[in-house]
């Protein structure tokens, strides 16, 4: 392996994704992933995915959003971005908003069906995806108007999330 070829290797490559959560009053809208290639296949999740070549992030959320739901969200805070080491390269960088649901009918999607839940029951719901307990304690800490959270999630042998602030 010559210098150029390990000091690529050392360096993160990462696949760029968005991840929404919409919140009404007390409930947040999740998907049901029933794509069976999707991140979260049979598994309740935010809205998002990946991010499109000459997208920028908002865009990528607001795209998103408009093709898994048929909403039209257009302010989006972000909340947090998300290193993801996965142990192989590429890793993934996952930008985390959040939008006010501001009315529109929802539209299912070839992604998943659609599930508005109280944000209190989502914590003991044995089907969701492992971070999003701490995604929403993130959620409900965050501030309107301060700076995101910057994180890095790392996965051991037995792929267990360990979760680095």
């Amino acid at each position: 392996m010559d210098y150029n070829e390990k000091v690529i290797r050392s360096r993160y490559q990462l696949v760029p994704r968005s991840l929404v959560f919409i919140v009404r009053g007390d409930e947040i809208l999740f998907i049901h992933k029933e794509k069976s290639d999707s991140f979260g296949f049979e598994k309740l999740n935010g809205i998002g995915g990946h991010i499109e070549k000459g997208e920028e992030p908002y865009e990528a959320a607001r795209r998103e959003v408009k093709e898994e739901t048929g909403l039209d969200i257009d302010l989006l805070e972000l909340l947090a971005v998300i290193f993801i080491e996965i142990g192989i390269n590429p890793g993934i960088l996952l930008f985390v908003f959040r939008g006010d649901y501001m009315g529109g009918k929802l539209l299912k999607s070839e992604e998943g069906s659609l599930i508005w839940i109280n944000k209190e029951e989502v914590k003991q719901m044995p089907n969701i995806v492992k971070d999003i307990p701490f995604l929403l304690d993130l959620l409900q800490k965050h501030k309107k108007g301060t700076s995101p959270k910057y994180l890095k999630y790392l996965y051991n042998k037995d792929g267990e999330l360990r979760i680095v602030i």
